[in-house]
Formats: C-alpha cells, structure tokens, sequence
C-alpha cells in the first residue's frame, strides 16, 4: 500500500464516526491565479483514477469523469503554462474528508509551489501554501477555518490526531505524478 493510502485510510478511521460525506464540491476552487495560471479557466488536460483500482485515464471534460470512489479515487486537472510549466490540481474525496493540492511545477517540471486545503466532516478545515527549494516544503501562509463560514478558526482539538492529514503529499518532479505516463503521452 502507498504511504498515501495508508496516511488518508488512518484519517477516515479517524474521522469514522462522524458519518457524514464530504463531496468534492465542497472544496470550492479558488478563482484567484496560482503560478500564473488562472484555474478559472477550463483545464488543458483532465485525469482520474475514479475507483482506485482501474488505473488513470483521460478525459475531455469533469462532466465525463466517473463519479470518484470516496477514499481512493482522485481527479487531476492541468493547466499549462507556455515553455514555462505547468499547475496541477489533485483533488481526493473521502467519506469524511476532502483534499485538493495545487503543484506548481516549473519548465524543467521540478516543484516550486504548493497549495494544499483539507476540509473535515467536524466542520473545520486547513489549508496552507509555500514554495518548495532543495526539495524541501517551506510553509508561507497556513490556517485553520470553518468550512461553513471559511473564517479563520483556532486548531481544533482533532488536529493533533491527525498530523500527517495536515502535511500535503508532494510529487518534486512532475514525473512522480500516478499519471504521468499518460500527461507525457500528450506533451
């Protein structure tokens, strides 16, 4: 199993008895520009991984993506920056909690920006962006908040339960990403 998997399987035992679900669309995305893209914009390329099992595929738009398996299916959006990169939203759903990191990878596809928001079933969420040098995760601006309001909130007590939830996965090279074969196939 891939430390991913065993990390989010640990925080949906932990958030169990909640017994709510968390759609994907309650991680709203942000219109502002990440990395010069604006993901307002329709994505260049869409992949998915819709039960965890099947493998990635590509699709031509959201609206065609298999409705994704709470806790294992992922959804990818691309954005491409001409000669200069490239900003990948992974989004993952689980039955109590949803996930969405922005990659912000450079023209030689190293990581050099990261966006990451966790939103949970006790109605608080986090979120936290940086820049990545040296192959190393440096936080510039992180925050709890209420995923009703999106007000910031104090650490919640469940928190500290859960620390690797609150620690984005990071992919240094954009060849590290699952579905990079088929991202290559289309360059």
């Amino acid at each position: 199993m891939s430390k991913s998997l065993v990390r989010y399987l640990a925080l949906g035992l932990c958030l169990a008895f909640a017994g709510l679900a968390i759609p994907l669309s309650a991680a709203p995305r942000q219109s502002s520009q990440f990395c010069g893209v604006a993901e307002s914009q329709p994505a260049d390329r869409i992949f998915a991984n819709s039960d965890g099992r099947v493998g990635w595929r590509e699709y031509r738009s959201v609206q065609q993506v298999p409705e994704l398996q709470k806790g294992f299916g992922q959804l990818a959006q691309i954005w491409t920056r001409k000669g200069s990169g490239s900003v990948v939203n992974l989004q993952e759903p689980g039955e109590n909690f949803a996930t969405g990191t922005d990659y912000c990878f450079d023209a030689k596809g190293a990581l050099s920006a990261v966006r990451y928001e966790l939103r949970t079933t006790w109605g608080w969420g986090f979120r936290e962006s940086g820049s990545v040098s040296g192959g190393r995760f440096q936080a510039g601006k992180s925050e709890f908040f209420d995923i009703r309001t999106e007000l910031p909130v104090s650490e919640p007590e469940q928190a500290a339960s859960i620390p690797d939830a609150l620690k984005p996965q990071l992919y240094l090279q954009e060849s590290q990403l699952l579905f990079f074969n088929l991202l290559a196939r289309g360059k």
